[in-house]
């Protein structure tokens, strides 16, 4: 299985907080057919080297801010990859959309392009947080695109950004309460990084505002806030909306107390329906295409190697994965996610003795940290607190 992930670069202006590859553009100055023509050859020249025939199970539109795009560009486009690709017919289709950037009545023909699934940047219910963080809509147009979009799509997520400066643990915990009770069944909620070159890293630097707490306090209050709203973390940055009709909890009693570890951390069952498909990929370490302005993608070729490709301007450039990049790749995506955490099959043997990994899996069982399932590795409550910690400690081949 595989997915493809289609990079729009353009948005209506950079956030404060960004440091993607995106670039601001009004749409009336865009030449669409061009646009279109530029990335119909690049999924023809990239099938053509690297496409082995898998099932494509998701193709997610990302950003920039894809929602601004015709819903013909969309639908050409999907068209194009249904040619060249296995796509599957129940495939997650995802586009990104800001609440300025969707109306319902442009909803509606993303829906008839084939869009199925829509990812909203929320990112806060604060007008004041909003301004800081350089949104370019409130919070009262945030909140109505999320109620109408639920009226047109059965599957929403919604993003927010929690530990922004200034912000206060309770202040969140009211925010996220509020949130949790709108019409949605996936969101994501990841805590801010400042990086370099942006302007709110200049801000902080220059003391106009402050610097986010360090602590783990907002990540704590928020996974016991989304659990006690019937939400249930799959991933670090990502909750999902369990039901009784979709195998019970991904979780039993996950999380017994801030400070007690829990006995019975996890139930393998299939993934419930609204759980995000196309990141679900990442975290298995499955091939994904990159499509786009400085896209990157991770392909096998017929004779097991792993490829990491970047989209150039005229062409793609290749990077062979070495048995080691893998296996730090593995952990990086692996872990965050206690549905797929990090099966020891997949890594070899050689690799397995000169990173020690026997013996670190033992200490690391031994202070509760991970729970195996067979040769699968997972977090526990306290290892996903740690979870930076431990990736870098069985990743490095110098420490026992």
């Amino acid at each position: 299985m595989s997915s493809i992930y289609i990079h729009w670069p353009f948005c209506i202006s950079k956030c404060n907080y960004c440091n993607f590859n995106s670039v601001p553009c009004a749409g009336n100055k865009m030449d669409f057919r061009e646009w279109l023509n530029l990335y119909r050859r690049t999924l023809l020249a990239f099938g053509n080297r690297y496409y082995r025939g898998d099932l494509v199970t998701s193709v997610y539109f990302g950003g920039g801010t894809p929602s601004l795009l015709p819903s013909s560009f969309v639908n050409n486009l999907l068209d194009e990859i249904q040619k060249l690709f296995n796509l599957s017919e129940n495939a997650e289709i995802t586009l990104e959309a800001n609440p300025d950037a969707i109306n319902p009545s442009k909803a509606k023909e993303f829906k008839k392009s084939g869009i199925n699934r829509l990812s909203i940047g929320v990112q806060s219910i604060i007008d004041s947080d909003l301004m800081m963080l350089g949104r370019t809509h409130g919070s009262h147009s945030a909140k109505e695109c999320v109620f109408e979009m639920a009226q047109i799509f059965n599957n929403i997520s919604i993003d927010l950004i929690y530990n922004r400066p200034g912000q206060k643990v309770e202040d969140w915990e009211e925010e996220l309460i509020e949130v949790l009770s709108f019409p949605i069944d996936h969101i994501s909620l990841y805590e801010l990084i400042i990086e370099d070159r942006t302007p709110m890293k200049t801000m902080i630097d220059n003391g106009i505002l402050p610097a986010p707490d360090n602590s783990s306090e907002f990540f704590e209050r928020t996974l016991e806030i989304t659990q006690n709203a019937g939400f249930t973390m799959y991933e670090v940055s990502n909750f999902v909306r369990t039901t009784l009709g979709e195998g019970a909890k991904i979780l039993d009693n996950f999380y017994v107390s801030r400070h007690e570890i829990h006995k019975n951390y996890l139930k393998f069952s299939p993934p419930p329906s609204k759980v995000s498909q196309h990141n679900l990929s990442y975290w298995q370490y499955l091939d994904y295409f990159g499509i786009g302005p400085g896209a990157h993608s991770r392909v096998t070729l017929q004779n097991g190697k792993k490829l990491a490709i970047m989209q150039t301007k005229n062409n793609f450039e290749i990077e062979y994965l070495s048995r080691e990049d893998k296996f730090k790749e593995r952990l990086l995506m692996g872990l965050r996610s206690n549905i797929c955490g990090v099966n020891l099959f997949d890594i070899d043997d050689d690799i397995k003795l000169r990173f020690n990994i026997k013996n670190k899996l033992e200490k690391l069982l031994k202070n509760e940290y991970i729970v195996m399932y067979g040769d699968r590795v997972v977090l526990t409550y306290t290892g996903i607190l740690r979870l930076n910690l431990i990736i870098r400690y069985l990743a490095d081949s110098g420490v026992i």
